[in-house]
């Protein structure tokens, strides 16, 4: 109970930077939503619809129409923002790509992969991503953590 993992469809806002994204995944620590760094905000229907301020960790899937936007823009306004890792996943060419990004002064920089491992330095675990064609031949990813 560390914290929280939200799916792609909730919008994740920082006023300060004009930030205003739907990611494809949002990991925000519950020390982050004590201490107000980030804010569930509720619809006027019922149940959360969006948060407010900067979320631990966020997650994209690099897919054709939407290289450009992961790799450069969302970087760039994640970054602004201070949220303070960015997860991509590129699994549109073998081997498949997957990058933990930390946040630091001038921007993100990459975790040193050590045999295919990265450090989360907010979840304190190591990850890694794999890819293995199912019995059927479709892909199929296992994420790894130590």
């Amino acid at each position: 109970k560390r914290g929280m993992w939200l799916t792609d469809g909730l919008r994740v806002n920082h006023p300060a930077t004009k930030l205003s994204a739907i990611p494809d995944g949002t990991f925000i620590l519950t020390k982050s939503l004590r201490s107000g760094r980030v804010r569930m905000i509720e619809g006027a229907d019922a149940g959360y619809v969006r948060i407010e301020g900067s979320p631990d960790i966020i997650l994209e899937v690099v897919s054709d129409g939407s290289v450009h936007k992961d790799l450069v823009q969302l970087r760039s306004d994640y970054w602004e923002a201070g949220i303070r890792e960015y997860w991509i996943v590129d699994a549109r060419d073998e081997p498949l790509t997957f990058d933990i990004l930390r946040h630091a002064a001038k921007g993100y920089v990459a975790t040193r992969k050590q045999a295919g491992w990265m450090k989360s330095l907010v979840l304190n675990k190591s990850f890694r991503l794999t890819e293995e064609a199912d019995p059927d031949g479709y892909p199929e990813y296992t994420l790894s953590v130590r």
